[in-house]
């Protein structure tokens, strides 16, 4: 993870490392100083020994710390509890040297081994190692945390892309059959197929690529794959198509209604020889739309959910909308119905 993308607490290192040992510095001299009346002593003193503190905090965060990511506990707490010995002695064998130096009271009488000195020595020091051990343990969660979020999402893009991927290209085939005929008939309407063709898939190489387009431009392909489709089954296509509410108030993922229409038309009405029905209904609401279709299908057809059309967009709808779709699918009396409802 770039440094430029972590919060502002763990980005410019040195400066927060220089303000971290300033804040110990001086609550050390106010603390002691208070409690002595003699604030200039405790700056002396505390001086002396920061470099000690900072010595053995540094020892913890880049020698002992990374035990406990290797999952070496037992090593962990062992070293642990025997630098907090050395840390606590040597802060006493440098106060008791320095207090000896500045003829400190009773300095010189204190034993250097004085092991209740050392005790507290440890509780009054440690605290530092600790604080900054927590906070470079958390650096290093949160840092693994949005590494494994940021392959999470590009795992996902990748699956969305791929699901994208094979929505939609086998109507393709028919399209270009149905073109090729009306060419051979020199018919007027091949000019309006090429051009509804090339909205299509203008739609579905560069616009697919957004996040989210307006409900009204979903529609309007939608309306133009209807219009190649009903070149194709002519008259004994019975089909309804109805809109209602604001398409343009509402912004989607796109390709993610034209499925079920192309799987109205696959297995619905291109099983049917005899009298194909399709019925689609869109409302649009602001936070919102409703979308219902229904095909029939002749007894001999399965009404499963085989092959990759619904399977592949109830993935997509898990990855786009999680917990902000509802989608049914159901069949009755030789009619396939799907209704979603979508929280846009």
């Amino acid at each position: 993870m770039k440094s430029g993308q972590l919060p502002i607490i763990f980005r410019y290192r040195l400066l927060w490392h220089i303000l971290f040992w300033t804040v110990i510095y001086l609550s050390y001299v106010i603390s002691y100083g208070g409690y002595t009346d003699n604030y200039l002593r405790e700056l002396g003193i505390n001086a002396v020994l920061m470099p000690i503190r900072i010595v053995f905090t540094y020892f913890m965060l880049y020698f002992l710390l990374p035990l406990i990511i290797k999952r070496d506990y037992g090593r962990f707490i062992s070293y642990s509890l025997v630098h907090a010995l050395l840390f606590g002695s040597v802060i006493w064998f440098v106060y008791r040297y320095y207090a000896i130096s500045m003829n400190i009271a009773d300095a010189d009488e204190m034993p250097l081994l004085y092991y209740s000195k050392i005790f507290v020595s440890i509780i009054s020091n440690y605290g530092i190692v600790l604080a900054a051990g927590m906070l470079k343990l958390f650096k290093w969660w949160y840092i693994d945390q949005q590494y494994k979020v940021k392959i999470e999402n590009e795992k996902l893009e990748s699956e969305l892309k791929f699901l994208k991927s094979q929505i939609n290209p086998h109507f393709l085939f028919n399209t270009l059959n149905n073109l090729y005929a009306l060419t051979l008939k020199n018919s007027n309407k091949a000019s309006d197929v090429v051009l509804k063709l090339s909205g299509l898939l203008d739609y579905m190489l560069y616009h697919s690529k957004e996040e989210r387009v307006t409900l009204a431009k979903e529609l309007s392909i939608i309306e133009n794959y209807i219009e190649l489709e009903k070149i194709r089954y002519g008259d004994r296509l019975k089909l309804s198509y109805k809109v209602d509410g604001d398409p343009s108030a509402c912004n989607i993922a796109p390709l993610i209604l034209i499925p079920f229409v192309e799987n109205a038309f696959k297995h619905g009405a291109s099983n049917d020889r005899q009298r194909p029905e399709i019925n689609i209904k869109i409302v649009a609401e602001k936070n919102g739309i409703q979308f219902n279709i229904t095909n029939s299908y002749p007894l001999h057809v399965s009404t499963s959910e085989k092959g990759i059309g619904l399977k592949n967009i109830r993935r997509q709808l898990n990855l786009v909308y999680p917990k902000r779709h509802q989608l049914d699918i159901s069949s009755e009396d030789q009619m396939f119905k799907v209704q979603l409802n979508l929280n846009c």
